[in-house]
């Protein structure tokens, strides 16, 4: 053991500069890591803060399942059971406000804004009332306001300002008493208040509520309770638990937590690249060393563990060095975003185990290969002489190998059962395509050189062959480099394919001449016809809608992590298929409208028939509570941009899960079986050739007739969209060029390694005319010729990886999106890989270049 590590020392403390150059970018990625995991479990800890707030220090409470109002006297009923300390109920709406004073904005128009309202009982137990402040307080009264940073910025109000509730009748007088603390989160946020629940009640006209919370005495259990008292409660009203309503939260995080291991092993595998291929190198230059060693007794088991002990403590101490710099990463971001993430800064000890415990196996793993390398070789071979041409079997072996591994990939897709399917995929398949895409690197490179080598000698000034000549001494090596380049260009090329092709398919379903008001607590009839009579409106369809599960299966995404719910869009049938021109898939409007009408019968998105093969004639089993019934499906149909309307709008399930895709059902089928009346949105059908002005004097239209309805165009939730998708992409891109950065050290590592085993050759070079300038320029061509296989291998791998999304997405969400690599990100992608290499290598450049013929034949 003694002398395995002895051997281990010398080897990292000879050559320390490259030791340093290995070590940093390990400890750089165990940082990211490090600092990924913690802004994640901030983020978490942040939100889970937020939703704790939101239901308050409560046990139970009481709810209609599909997110509808209900009447406020059965809070008298929650309140007559036994073993309850508190009640108290709150109320969700919308409400149109003004100032009072008529302020008006830059554009000259009076300041008005439609907000998302809580309205919550006056003087109710502190429990209740846990909303964090900016400034001031929560509404104590009716007359009072407290308002979020969004609304205050579009009213210009403060504290003690004088607002008014628009509506029909007599305005509502409003005194603001605290500003929210609420984060900014972009384009999908709408403006957010909370008054005293009698204002809301006053605006709409009718005594209801949203929610009963219920606050039980100490020592009751709580699920007992809940199982005792739920059946006293007719459908869809539903008594349970509080710890419910973070269920879906819980599940998005699951999906989160996969997402975030599968990116660590990623960049843990890239790390364990680097390190092999430095440790190749070292290997190669201490051959002799080793030898010597073998010959006066050392084993092979001795100098094969030597190169595993090295690269255990390289990248033990650089993964233990990374965390306190990525902790503190993650807490500077906390602070920056302090507005968003008021709750404080969380630790993930996971990451952090993640972190440490990724950079040994990366070490471990990148150093079996030197290890066998220099374990496998004989004395004799080691001590005759080193310049001999690699043999183009190895390299032609090698291609195998890597062809191999992206074939075992391809055959892990025979998996029959999709979950397992995935699950096969993520576990194995990812891996296996990087390291068959690795492995295909020094062929890339061999080729590369062979076809591009005159060229560039040409274009450099470079004796013809010398540059040639030079990679085929060190195509391993040179390889393996560009191998290690491949990750960022992947992640790169495979995010910008598929997310463009995500966010073009989602966009493409709004039609332009689209556009839908929502409005929270549902509207009536008279409200409805008083927008349909809106000059520019041609029509109009009323939209109710509610999530319901798919029972018996699941159809979208994985079990367990994806969301068992569909948006059930309840609707006229007749009146909807008059107005929306809908992609009929299967089926007909004729055979269709008579079990549509009856209640009998269903249409589904394609999704259904994409993913799961659901056609018409089948049947699909729906149910939300107690209430489950089987449906047939009658048609496959485009959603008509209705999916994406009610995500635009942030309609939720009452338990903060989303739903993903959509079935169609007869608006008093809707009604019968599953207790919903309410029409949230109203579809509105616009002239095509409509001007974007339109937009403006609909939505003011909209709110001038509607107190607290919002319009939005199908032009203003595309445009959305398009920049929220816009600003994931540049985040992907972030973590894509700082895994170029990462291999860049490997890339520094290895041109020093290079110049270092060649200096004898490039003072021969000197000696007989070369200049300084013809060294670098030699050696930057081999830094170009490596950045190209490179480039194309990590392209290559992006696209395999990007033409596995689009199965993905198919197989689990039913989303057939084309895959089409978008050139101009892919090109700037190659430009700044390109410009980090040559970066990289300089340092090492401008040290050959000071050094005179004397040093380097010495």
């Amino acid at each position: 053991m003694r002398a395995t590590w002895w051997f281990a020392r010398q080897g990292l403390a000879a050559r320390r500069g490259r030791t340093a150059l290995l070590a940093i970018a390990v400890m750089l990625s165990s940082a990211l890591v490090a600092a990924v995991a913690c802004g994640l479990e901030s983020a978490r800890g942040n939100a889970e803060a937020s939703l704790r707030r939101s239901i308050g220090a409560t046990d139970a409470r009481l709810v209609n399942r599909f997110g509808a109002a209900f009447d406020a006297s059965e809070a008298e009923r929650v309140r007559a059971l036994p073993e309850i300390d508190a009640v108290a109920t709150s109320l969700g709406g919308s409400l149109s406000l003004v100032r009072a004073d008529g302020g008006r904005g830059e554009d000259g128009k009076p300041r008005r804004v439609v907000a998302q309202t809580r309205g919550l009982e006056a003087g109710t137990d502190a429990r209740f009332r846990m909303q964090e402040m900016r400034v001031g307080r929560l509404p104590a009264q009716a007359g009072e306001i407290a308002v979020d940073p969004l609304t205050a910025k579009a009213l210009a109000c403060a504290v003690g300002d004088q607002l008014q509730v628009q509506r029909f009748g007599d305005p509502i007088a409003l005194t603001v008493t605290g500003i929210i603390d609420r984060a900014a989160l972009g384009a999908l946020q709408r403006p957010y208040v909370v008054v005293d629940r009698s204002t809301l009640v006053d605006a709409n006209g009718s005594d209801q509520v949203t929610t009963v919370m219920v606050a039980l005495k100490a020592g009751t259990d709580v699920n007992a309770w809940v199982a005792l008292h739920a059946p006293e409660f007719n459908e869809p009203l539903s008594l349970e638990p509080s710890e419910l309503y973070t269920s879906g939260f819980d599940k998005q995080m699951l999906a989160l937590r996969l997402g975030f291991v599968l990116i660590s092993a990623i960049a843990f595998m890239s790390c364990a690249f680097i390190v092999g291929t430095g440790m190749t190198t070292a290997v190669a230059e201490q051959q002799k060393e080793l030898a010597i060693a073998r010959c006066v007794g050392a084993s092979r088991r001795q100098v094969f563990m030597s190169q595993v002990w090295a690269g255990a403590a390289l990248c033990g101490a650089g993964g233990i060095a990374g965390v306190p710099l990525g902790v503190a990463l993650a807490a500077l971001l906390r602070w920056w975003f302090r507005e968003w993430l008021s709750d404080g800064f969380f630790m993930s000890w996971a990451g952090i185990g993640l972190a440490i415990g990724g950079s040994l196996l990366a070490g471990i793993g990148g150093s079996l290969w030197p290890a066998w390398q220099a374990s496998s070789t004989s004395p004799l071979a080691a001590l005759a002489p080193r310049v001999r041409a690699p043999r183009r079997a190895g390299i032609a072996w090698l291609g195998v190998a890597g062809l191999a591994c992206l074939a075992a990939q391809v055959a892990l897709l025979l998996v029959p059962d999709g979950g397992a399917r995935f699950w096969t995929y993520a576990l194995l398949g990812i891996p296996l395509l990087h390291a068959g895409w690795f492995m295909l690197s020094v062929p890339a490179l061999w080729l590369v050189a062979t076809a591009l080598s005159g060229g560039i000698e040409r274009a450099l000034r470079v004796p013809r062959g010398l540059l040639s000549g030079a990679v085929q001494q060190a195509p391993y090596r040179l390889g393996f480099t560009a191998g290690a380049l491949m990750v960022g260009v992947s992640i790169l090329t495979s995010t910008w394919t598929n997310g463009t092709a995500v966010v073009r398919d989602i966009s493409e379903r709004v039609r332009i001449s689209d556009g839908f008001v929502f409005k929270a607590n549902g509207m009536s009839v008279a409200e409805q016809d008083r927008i349909k009579a809106i000059p520019g409106v041609q029509g109009t369809v009323p939209i109710g809608y509610l999530p319901l599960k798919v029972i018996g299966e699941t159809v979208f995404g994985v079990e367990g992590i994806g969301t068992p719910n569909v948006v059930c869009i309840g609707f006229p049938p007749e009146e909807f298929l008059a107005i929306n021109r809908l992609d009929w898939i299967q089926g007909t409007p004729e055979s269709a409208l008579p079990k549509l009408k009856s209640g009998a019968g269903i249409l589904v998105a394609k999704e259904f028939l994409v993913a799961r093969g659901k056609k018409p004639g089948d049947h699909i089993r729906l149910g939300g509570g107690k209430t489950e019934k089987d449906y047939e499906i009658v048609g496959v149909v485009g959603a008509a941009g209705l999916d994406v309307a009610v995500q635009f709008f942030g309609i939720r399930s009452v338990y903060t899960e989303n739903a993903v895709s959509c079935v169609f059902m007869d608006f008093d089928e809707v009604a019968r079986s599953f207790g919903s009346r309410e029409a949230f949105i109203l579809q509105v059908d616009i002239d095509d050739a409509s001007p974007p002005e339109l937009d403006a004097q609909l939505s003011d239209a909209v709110t001038d007739r509607v107190p607290g309805a919002v319009f939005a165009s199908g032009r203003a939730i595309r445009k959305t969209i398009l920049e929220v998708g816009d600003r994931i992409l540049m985040i992907t891109s972030a973590i894509a060029f700082a895994a170029l950065a990462l291999a860049c050290f490997g890339v520094g590592n290895v041109v020093a390694a290079n110049i270092g085993a060649r200096t004898f050759e490039f003072g021969v070079l000197r000696a007989t005319g070369a200049t300084p300038g013809l060294l670098a320029r030699l050696v930057l061509g081999e830094v170009l010729l490596l950045t190209i296989a490179g480039a194309g291998i990590g392209t290559a791998l992006g696209l395999h990886l990007a033409r596995m999304g689009v199965l993905w997405h198919k197989e689990l969400g039913g989303q057939e999106i084309v895959f089409e690599p978008p050139l101009a990100p892919l090109a700037i992608g190659w430009a700044v890989l390109l410009i980090m290499t040559v970066a990289s290598a300089m340092p090492a450049v401008r040290a050959l270049m000071r050094r005179s013929v004397r040093e380097l034949v010495s």
